[in-house]
């Protein structure tokens, strides 16, 4: 029993990782996408995800077992909501400064679990928590205007960190719903509430996607619906405060695709901060190998 536990929260670790691969590879995608509306990117992001899951469904590929719908329901409508917000911060504040806004959701998960799943953080888990929150701090000060909220936290600071909380609220829903629910069956309804949040508004503002634009959305949705079945399924072998701790990375190594591809600026607070997240990541991996050996 022991070793298989071991197998099976390495398990979860190696599928984070993968889609925090995936999950930067989008982002710079989206960043590209820049000229084009984000609720058109969304969209596309969703209509992608509901035919890749829709075509393996229809092959017999994967099962689609509709079990608690009302948190199938809530989960999408924050989780959808949090990947608009996400794809409207990213054109406005950057590949690095938006990522790491929006993934200050480990913060809020971490509360949100502890309330309502009942898991225990633990001292040293909350050490790196504080860690991480000040390392996404001195990165979203990354802007030379000083380290006030006034002076950092602009309009689409604030939308960013607001879409952070919808998406604490929505990885907590996942590992509820995991109890019942496939992985595919969440992201599926997922896509379909997200769809509907943006189906309205993605078709008030005209805009001209043309051909490479249409690839470059496909791309997008089929890079998110990668990334998002890896990271749904990580939960079932992790606790929430590790795998959202781990999903960190994200922000950082959107940063770093940032300052060498993008060209967007870099100084000493942005170390700081890269430093202190990658190190909180590591608190949390020694931390729960500190554990299996105990058990």
């Amino acid at each position: 029993m022991k070793q298989r536990i071991t197998k099976g929260k390495h398990k979860g670790i190696v599928l984070i990782l993968m889609s925090t691969v995936a999950f930067c590879l989008m982002s710079s995608l989206v960043k590209y996408a820049s000229d084009i509306d984000p609720y058109k990117t969304t969209l596309f992001r969703f209509i992608v995800g509901l035919g890749i899951l829709g075509t393996a469904a229809l092959l017999g590929k994967v099962k689609l077992n509709f079990v608690h719908g009302p948190l199938l329901f809530l989960r999408g409508l924050f989780g959808g909501t949090a990947i608009l917000i996400f794809f409207m911060s990213i054109p406005k504040l950057g590949v690095g400064k938006g990522t790491v806004l929006i993934y200050s959701f480990p913060v809020f998960a971490s509360i949100f679990s502890s309330i309502f799943l009942k898991e225990k953080i633990g001292t040293v888990r909350l050490i790196a928590i504080l860690a991480a929150f000040v390392g996404i701090y001195f990165l979203a000060a990354d802007n030379g205007n000083g380290f006030s909220f006034l002076d950092i936290l602009g309009k689409y600071e604030l939308l960013a960190v607001f879409g952070a909380m919808l998406g604490g609220m929505a990885l907590v829903l996942v590992k509820k719903l995991l109890e019942t629910d496939s992985s595919y069956t969440i992201y599926f309804a997922q896509c379909v509430i997200g769809l509907w949040v943006v189906v309205v508004p993605a078709n008030v503002v005209p805009c001209s996607i043309g051909v490479f634009g249409g690839f470059l959305l496909v791309a997008i949705g089929v890079t998110a619906t990668i990334g998002q079945l890896l990271s749904t399924e990580a939960y079932r072998y992790v606790q929430v405060p590790t795998g959202s701790l781990l999903q960190m990375l994200v922000p950082v190594l959107n940063y770093f695709v940032g300052v060498m591809v993008f060209d967007e600026a870099i100084s000493w607070r942005s170390i700081i901060g890269t430093a202190a997240v990658l190190s909180s990541c590591v608190v949390v991996l020694l931390r729960s190998n500190g554990k299996r050996k105990n058990d």
